[in-house]
């Protein structure tokens, strides 16, 4: 009887698995082919882009800061009379440009957004406000997901561009200033050495456009599928993020796979 429990509750979670893959998938298609009605829903995408932006921006700054510092530190560390220091910065640039400022500031950002939208949403949906919507002749998917996903997209970028020029200046500070490791006319010819144009593409605009899209995505999905009162709120916020860490780690691993 025990073993039969185990097949049966393994196969309950593998239908359960797949059954959420294909509502995640669908959620997006509809929210794709509700894009051409965004200004229908301007002010909500307005407030959104609001919280993606301003609210998160001393977060982003910290991290960034520490980002740089931590790159220095550890670049310095690995430094030999061998290897010239212009070569350990150009390895710290692309290092935070290109993977750690990106991804530390997507799995911050699924904590803070991801709970935030999920616990909002599913406040609203045991409330029964998201079947008002409908009574209204408003679809919740355009006016709670569409806005949200959008804003991901757009601001997400401008964030990580924002972090990644404050890593890079803190890490000039902290090498050229304060240590006088190397001087700044090293650092930046550092930065130059082997530059390629899509590299900080790839980092600053690509990978956090995706990770938005996620966290905003994600967080939606599982607020939008709140039962069960204020517990089911809060285990909606943190299935939200968990996913959320989980899916980016995998997502980053294979973009850099892909297009690098």
């Amino acid at each position: 009887m025990k073993r039969e429990t185990f097949f049966i509750r393994l196969g309950e979670k593998g239908i359960d698995f797949f059954t959420t893959v294909y509502e995640i998938s669908l959620l997006f298609v509809q929210t794709v082919k509700r894009i051409p009605k965004l200004w229908f829903y301007r002010r909500q995408f307005l407030e959104q882009l609001y919280n993606f932006s301003v609210k998160t921006l001393p977060i982003a700054a910290v991290i960034a800061v520490f980002v740089g510092l931590g790159s220095t530190v550890q670049g310095k560390y690995q430094t030999t009379d061998i290897v010239p220091r212009y070569v350990v910065v150009n390895a710290i640039f692309k290092t935070a440009v290109v993977e750690l400022c990106p991804i530390i500031l997507a799995l911050v950002l699924a904590g803070k957004l991801g709970a935030s939208l999920a616990a909002e949403i599913g406040s609203m949906k045991i409330s029964e406000q998201v079947e008002a919507l409908e009574t209204m002749s408003l679809e919740p998917i355009g006016f709670l997901v569409l806005p949200r996903v959008m804003a991901g997209l757009i601001m997400l970028p401008v964030i990580t561009i924002f972090a990644n020029f404050i890593a890079m200046f803190s890490s000039l500070f902290a090498s050229a200033v304060v240590t006088e490791w190397i001087t700044p006319r090293e650092f930046v010819n550092g930065m130059k050495l082997d530059y390629k144009i899509f590299e900080p593409i790839f980092g600053s605009v690509i990978k956090p456009a995706v990770f938005g899209v996620l966290i905003a995505l994600l967080g939606s999905y599982f607020g939008l599928k709140t039962k069960g009162g204020a517990k089911g709120v809060g285990e909606s916020s943190t299935a939200a993020v968990v996913t959320s860490a989980v899916l980016i780690v995998i997502v980053d691993y294979y973009l850099g796979e892909w297009l690098l």
